[in-house]
Order: C-alpha cells, then sequence, then structure tokens
C-alpha cells in the first residue's frame, strides 16, 4: 500500500496560499523564470545549430540540468511552479539574470494566438508506453527514408524527451536519502511506461510542469478520469491502493496545481470513445478532492450526456452547491456533433476536453488551441448610426450581415498575417510535438503538419444578451409599433440617452428581453448563433485549419462595452455588455425553467464553446428538494441540447462583506466566465460584474 501517513496536502495547500498572499508582487505569484534564465544562457553562450528545433530541443535539455531539484518534506507529489519560478532572484543568478532572460525573450517563442499555451499532450498514450515507448518510436522512424529537415525534427524530440526523463533521474538522485519512496517513483517513470497509480499521477504532473516551464500558461490535464483509471483499477485489485489513499493524492496534486495559479482544466465523465458512458470512480472521486481542497485553478469540467447517471449529477450538483463554480457542465450531444463536423472521426471527437476555460480540444492530436476578441456590437453601432436609413428591419439586418461579414474576412486577413510571422521553421515546438500523436510518425513539427487533426482558431463573439435585446427593441418599438422614431433612438444612442431617460426605460420595459423563453428575441438570438457559426467555419487559416465561433469571451465583455455606445436595449454607452452567451444581467426575470428554456434554442453545433452563466441562492439548496429540482435543470439540459452551464451559488450580501474586508473572505471563490477564481483578487469591475447576476 502507498504510504503517504508523513505527508498533507493541507500544509501542501496552506503553504501555497500564504505564500501568494505574502509575496504577491509586480502582477505575479513567482515573478522570475528561472527556466527563462537557463534558456537565455544557452541560446546567448552556444553556437547555433543549422537546424532550429535541434537547437531549441538543446537549450530545453540544458535547462531541465539546472533548474532546482526540491521537493518539500508534505510534498507526496513531485514537482510545481517552484520548479521553474521563484519569489525573488537567486543571489548567483542575480547579476545576469536581466541579461539572460532577455536573450530568451530576444530569440522568440511562438505565443498563444497563433497556438502555444492552452495545451494538452497525449497522456493517454504517454501512460501506456512511457518516456521509452516514444524514443523508440523515434527510433523507428529515424530508419525510414526521410528528408534532412524530418532527421532533424526526430532528433529535436528524441533530446526533449531524453531531457525529460533525464531530470526524473536527476530528481530522484537529489532526494534519494531523505525520500526514497517517491525518489523511486522518479527513477521508475523515467524511462518505462508507469505500472501504479501514483507513478501515472505522478508522470502527468511533472511533464505537465516541464511543458509550462517553456512559459506556457493555462494547460490542461485533460481527461484525468479516463487515463489514471486503468492504474487505479488495477492497483485496487492488487491491493496496493485503496480509495482513500487514491483521494489523497489527488488532494496533493490539486494542492500543487494551486500553487501555479493557473486556469488548469480537468475533464471528468463523458463517453469513450466507442460511445459508452465513460463516467467511473475515478470521476466521482476527482469531485470530491475538488470539494475538499477548494482550489479556483482546478477548473472542472463535467461532460454530461444522455446516458449519463443521476449519481453522476448529483455528484456533480454537491459540488456545484458548495459555490466554489465547480464543476461546468458540458453537453456531449452537442460538442461531439461539432467535431465531426469539421471531419474529425467519431471515436476521436468522443475523447475530446476541454482546454483553458472552456475551449475545446482533441487532446494530444491537435496544436495548441489559439483564440481572440471580436467585438460584434461594434458593428451593430455602425448600424445604428445609420438607422434613420433603413425603411424595413429586413433591409437593417442585411446591413448588419454584410458588414459582419467583411469584419470576419478583415480579422481572417490579419490573423492569418500573425501566424505568417510564425513559420515553424523559425519557431519549431520540439516539446509539444514530441508529445502529439502522429509528429513522430510524420517526422514532422506540431505546427508543420505533423499532428494528427488541424488547428482550430476561435473567435469570442460577446455579448449575444446585448444583440439580441437590442435588435428586438429596434423591431419591436422602430419598425412594428413604430412608437419610437428612428431618428429620435440614433440620437438618442448617440448622446447616451442625455435628456431622455424614458426612452431607455421604454426600450428596457416594452421589449423582449433574452432569458424569458420569449420567441420574438429568442429567434433572435438563434439566428445570431447560426450566421456566427456559418460565417466562420467559411475561412481557413492559412495552416488548413479551421476558424470556429465561440460564444464565450472570459471577461472581454467589460472592456469590448467600453469601446461600444449606447445600445437599443437601453444600455449605457461604454458600460459592460452581457457576458457571452448569457443573458443580460437581471433581464431573466422568469426564472430558471425560462431561462433555460431561451438559453437551449439556438444550435451552438457549430461553435467550439459556449459559456452560459446561471446563479442562484444558497438557499436553493437547503432542502433536498431544490438538489432534485436541480437535478431536472441538468437533465433538461442535455435533453434540450445547451452546451454549457457554469454556476455561481452565492448572495449579494456575502460579496459586499467580502468587498468590504477581504482578509476576512481570502479564500472565497466564485464563478467568473469560463474559470474561477478567489473573490477579493479579482478587480472591482469584475466583482461588480458577477454581483449585477441575476440569483434564482
Amino acid at each position: 500500500m502507498t504510504n503517504h501517513a508523513n505527508k498533507s496536502w493541507t500544509v501542501v495547500l496552506d503553504g501555497e496560499r500564504r505564500a501568494a498572499r505574502e509575496k504577491y508582487v509586480l502582477g505575479c505569484y513567482r515573478p522570475y523564470n528561472l527556466a527563462s534564465y537557463w534558456n537565455g544562457k544557452f541560446f546567448a553562450t552556444q553556437v547555433s545549430s543549422p537546424s532550429e528545433a535541434v537547437f531549441r530541443a538543446r537549450a530545453f535539455a540544458y535547462t531541465l540540468e539546472h533548474l532546482p531539484v526540491t521537493l518539500a518534506p508534505e510534498q507526496a507529489v513531485a514537482a510545481g511552479a517552484e520548479t521553474f519560478q521563484a519569489f525573488e532572484i537567486p543571489s548567483e543568478l542575480e547579476k545576469d539574470y536581466a541579461f539572460f532572460t532577455g536573450a530568451d525573450a530576444g530569440r522568440g517563442h511562438r505565443n498563444f494566438r497563433v497556438g502555444y499555451s492552452h495545451t494538452v499532450p497525449a497522456y493517454d498514450r504517454l501512460l501506456a508506453e512511457g518516456l521509452d515507448g516514444f524514443r523508440q518510436r523515434i527510433a523507428q522512424a529515424r530508419t525510414r527514408r526521410c528528408s534532412q529537415r524530418q532527421q532533424e525534427q526526430l532528433e529535436a524530440m528524441d533530446i526533449s524527451l531524453r531531457a525529460m526523463s533525464d531530470y526524473c533521474g536527476r530528481f530522484a538522485t537529489a532526494i534519494s536519502a531523505l525520500e526514497p519512496e517517491i525518489a523511486a517513483r522518479l527513477q521508475r517513470i523515467a524511462g518505462p511506461a508507469p505500472e501504479t497509480f501514483a507513478d501515472a499521477l505522478q508522470l502527468v504532473w511533472i511533464v505537465h510542469i516541464l511543458l509550462a516551464s517553456q512559459k506556457r500558461g493555462h494547460n490542461a490535464l485533460g481527461r484525468l478520469d479516463q487515463y489514471l483509471y486503468p492504474f487505479y483499477q488495477r492497483d485496487i485489485k492488487r491491493g496496493v491502493l485503496d480509495r482513500a489513499s487514491a483521494l489523497d493524492l489527488l488532494c496533493h496534486l490539486f494542492a500543487k496545481v494551486e500553487g501555479m495559479h493557473e486556469v488548469t482544466n480537468i475533464c471528468i465523465g463523458g463517453l469513450t470513445p466507442g460511445g459508452r458512458d465513460a463516467t467511473n470512480d475515478l470521476s466521482f472521486l476527482i469531485l470530491e478532492a475538488t470539494g475538499l481542497v477548494k482550489s479556483p485553478s482546478t477548473n472542472i469540467s463535467a461532460r454530461l450526456h444522455d446516458q449519463s447517471s443521476d449519481a453522476f449529477h448529483l455528484a456533480c450538483i454537491d459540488l456545484i452547491r458548495t459555490g466554489i463554480g465547480f464543476p461546468a457542465l458540458f453537453n456531449d450531444e452537442v460538442t461531439v456533433p461539432m467535431l465531426t463536423k469539421l471531419g474529425i472521426p467519431l471515436r476521436h471527437a468522443r475523447d475530446y476536453c476541454m482546454v483553458g476555460c472552456v475551449e475545446t480540444l482533441i487532446p494530444g492530436r491537435q496544436q495548441a488551441w489559439s483564440d481572440s476578441r471580436f467585438n460584434t456590437q461594434m458593428v451593430a453601432d455602425r448600424i445604428f448610426d445609420r438607422l434613420d436609413s433603413f425603411e424595413t428591419f429586413d433591409q437593417l439586418m442585411t446591413a448588419f450581415y454584410a458588414e459582419l461579414d467583411e469584419d470576419i474576412r478583415k480579422h481572417v486577413e490579419q490573423y492569418n498575417h500573425s501566424l505568417a510571422c510564425f513559420p515553424p521553421e523559425r519557431f519549431p515546438d520540439p516539446v509539444l510535438s514530441a508529445l502529439t500523436d502522429c509528429c513522430i510518425e510524420r517526422a514532422r513539427d506540431v505546427n508543420d503538419g505533423g499532428a494528427r487533426f488541424k488547428r482550430q482558431h476561435g473567435v469570442g463573439m460577446m455579448g449575444l444578451g446585448t444583440i439580441a435585446d437590442s435588435l428586438a427593441a429596434v423591431k419591436k418599438l422602430v419598425f412594428e409599433e413604430q412608437a419610437v422614431s428612428r431618428l429620435e433612438l440614433k440620437q438618442a444612442l448617440a448622446t447616451d440617452f442625455k435628456d431622455n431617460e424614458a426612452l431607455r426605460q421604454r426600450l428596457i420595459n416594452r421589449a423582449p428581453k433574452y432569458g424569458n423563453d420569449d420567441n420574438y428575441v429568442d429567434d433572435i438570438a438563434v439566428a445570431m448563433v447560426k450566421h456566427f457559426g456559418e460565417a466562420w467555419l467559411q475561412h481557413r487559416t492559412l495552416d488548413g485549419g479551421h476558424f470556429l465561433s465561440c460564444m464565450a469571451t472570459n471577461v472581454s465583455n467589460i472592456n469590448a462595452g467600453q469601446m461600444v455606445k449606447a445600445t437599443p436595449d437601453g444600455r449605457r454607452a461604454f458600460t459592460p455588455l452581457s457576458d457571452a452567451a448569457s443573458p443580460f444581467y437581471g433581464r431573466d426575470v422568469k426564472g430558471p425553467t425560462a431561462f433555460l428554456n431561451s438559453i437551449s434554442k439556438p444550435d451552438y453545433s457549430s461553435q467550439n464553446c459556449t459559456v452560459v452563466n446561471m446563479r442562484f441562492l444558497p438557499e436553493y439548496f437547503e432542502h433536498e428538494e431544490g438538489r432534485r429540482r436541480f437535478l431536472a435543470l441538468t437533465r433538461e439540459f442535455v435533453r434540450r441540447r445547451a452546451h454549457e452551464l457554469q454556476f455561481n451559488v452565492t448572495d449579494n450580501r456575502t460579496l459586499a462583506a467580502a468587498k468590504e474586508n477581504p482578509e476576512q473572505y481570502a479564500n472565497l471563490v466564485v464563478r467568473v466566465s469560463g474559470f474561477s477564481a478567489y473573490f477579493t483578487r479579482l478587480t472591482a469591475e469584475v466583482q461588480d460584474d458577477i454581483m449585477r447576476r441575476r440569483a434564482h
């Protein structure tokens, strides 16, 4: 039986939280990047190789030779943010820290926009084959006839894998005297495939950390309950692991995730590649561990489908009711068809996970996720500026779609120009390539046709509620009822309703609002989502990938609103737009059922991802009746083919108290938009954004 009796994840967690509170500086929890220092030192002091891929792989290996290997006495899982980040510059590095980190930056790296972070490697295959197995496939590939560039790519991937193996071995040696059990574990995973649950978990985590050391942010752990389950099941049968020990290890893992202070998506449930319900005992253990640790960084995503059990729904609900915003719920009955529309085979589509906040990716088989933002309401702004030139609502919509499509074309052009600035031969990624399916067999970089499936670039189409409500108001009050003249509304919007509050109230109160099961406005939202999806799918990235509409915008609705004048729904100028695919704040007045009916009407199978925020008061769950009503809601969520739902269970009294006395509420976690966070560490604008949401 794995023995961690002298290890305490609560001590690990308290240490991570205490350090973050005491040493948060320069906008970072650990502002000094040791990996960047050693990477830059290699670039500055070594002669470049003819192959950029080989040179960068050698830099990675050099960095791993020099990164610290430390393990606190209370830790049961080796590695963490401390592996490559520091609160203070080590004295021996201080003199040339700025120079060498500058050399690293000067070499140039890919960035999120063109695909670098927000990724998840082929953990399932890594656990099946081990690092040695991947290197053996490289050795086989090198015996086949291929170009010089392909041979160099294979060499670069091999160097990267060997560096990870060597790092595990060096770590094991360094801690062997004080931590023989963890040292033995690290030694075992340095080459062969892991054999135990603890070994498998450790290998996943150390690879996750080494990827993060390359300045990749918000990477995912993927379908943790799926690829760890065979090890869990085998260890349970052999009597070397029990449920309590597995739970303890997961809590240790999540405590180290907390130390990264990044959104780390962990996907549970869903379907197997063969189409069966994939939920298993680990799915429930992960929910339990999340509830114990209560870290905002463990971004749990629960995949639901028609076969999901009541037990799994209720386990998710029991975590949701704690108020930490986990899990977000995703509908396989929408997401799987979205992926098959892109030509992804069904068995792979069923194996999707989320990265970052809510973005859909096939783990270990695609390039890193990338996305950008598109302020749809700015297009509508230009149309409303010409409101008096349209004789009918249909004319207005024709003009809106034409301008929208032209702006989409320009966005595609700009993005592809950005992508062209990062050619894979100049900015190769040998580490991620080594861990992505088909790159070894094709002897190609992950960004040069190596990955099994093409790139997905998402575009956040923000403010669905704002635009649906605005168009509904124009259609009803201006064109149908003629209760407001086109010129009057145009002038009111231009002046932010100056001296015309009566008109603003009429727009708010007399026009239908999204979120209340009213087809008049809901049909406009349906049309918007359909057009967004179809318009982006007509375009391709420079390397043949797909542009995909995303009804998800993080908290960009706040910044986007600062660029938008007053709107016909009664919204004041330069205030936040509605968030993502949610109704506008406070306008969903007919209860949860009407809310769900509205947000499930659009066909989201052309959207990569969606965010819908829903808020409940804690007293909703005080009795079993509330829990059962919520079960009916999550069942309807799946049946009605809504795409995503995420929840806050909070009241404004508590949130207002947290704003007034942040130290007393330091560990208060809330759902923001696609992620959770400590409420007291959010900006006042984001705090207010959450408090404006209607609580049912």
